[in-house]
């Protein structure tokens, strides 16, 4: 009877262990799997969302409609209950002067400074990444590279000698004092058209594009300014477009302004 109760014993503890080994092979290879996927999945609602902000922009620059939006955002995901997980948090915010152009002409040099509005993703299993809105352009950051996901409105038209740049930027500004947001749940970003203002700058000399993501504008700018009628050049916090020899570079800039608050409801009225 002994004999019995032992392997008795034998075989739960090996049961246990059992038991124990798989839980840590599900908790140490599968968990992190499905928490980077979870993250992964995080990131394309968010990629969508700002392209949701994007679009509504794009409706307020073309109509110059008097309205407003709201657009929600999700901050973060959460972790899963009962097993062993890190939630990961996210923050959006308005950045003032995260982008300047300037413009040199025969007048003299010309600084437009607008803001943005950025969220930064903290992931714990999948890459950290943030999506920026700046000058209408919508850019991915992730480690060690940047890329331009959606371009703002730029044409480019050579007539002649003459090189003319269509330019419109967004100024985006934050109101009521509420310019900031984070943790893990869903919140709102209202948009409010506030004006537009129209500049034209002829016999340009020089434009510099002043950014945190030289990389990604230097890579639309190639791809889209006429390369016989201008040169363009990157610096470590700035893009440069001159004219090439023979031509000339004509700006028609427009800035379309709006308000914007992070959270829920809005504070005030704006014009």
């Amino acid at each position: 009877m002994k004999d019995f109760g032992v392997v008795g014993v034998i075989e739960a503890v090996l049961l246990i262990a059992l038991f124990a080994i798989i839980l840590s092979t599900f908790q140490l290879v599968y968990v992190p799997q499905i928490m980077k996927d979870r993250e992964a999945n995080h990131m394309d609602e968010v990629a969508n969302q700002f392209y949701q902000m994007k679009f509504v922009l794009d409706l307020f620059t073309a109509g110059k409609i008097n309205s407003s939006v709201s657009i929600p955002v999700t901050l973060g995901s959460r972790e899963i209950p009962y097993l062993i997980t890190s939630p990961s948090s996210g923050e959006i915010y308005i950045v003032e002067n995260i982008f300047t152009l300037k413009v040199n002409d025969s007048l003299g040099q010309h600084n437009i400074t607008i803001g943005g509005i950025r969220y930064d993703a903290n992931n714990v299993y999948y890459e950290r990444q943030s999506y920026c809105i700046e000058g209408g352009a919508i850019i991915l950051e992730q480690p060690f590279t940047e890329t331009l996901r959606i371009s703002p409105d730029l044409r480019c038209v050579l007539k002649g000698s003459s090189l003319e740049i269509h330019l419109t930027l967004v100024n985006i500004t934050g109101y009521g004092g509420r310019i900031r947001a984070s943790g893990y749940d869903t919140t709102y970003v209202r948009i409010n058209y506030s004006t537009a203002t129209s500049y034209n700058f002829h016999g340009v000399k020089g434009i510099v594009v002043k950014t945190s993501h030289p990389n990604a504008w230097h890579s639309f700018l190639n791809a889209t300014i006429n390369r016989t009628a201008a040169r363009i050049t990157k610096g470590k916090d700035h893009v440069e477009i001159e004219p090439e020899h023979g031509y000339t570079i004509d700006l028609y800039l427009d800035v379309v302004k709006v308000y914007a608050q992070v959270g829920l409801g809005w504070i005030g009225g704006v014009q």
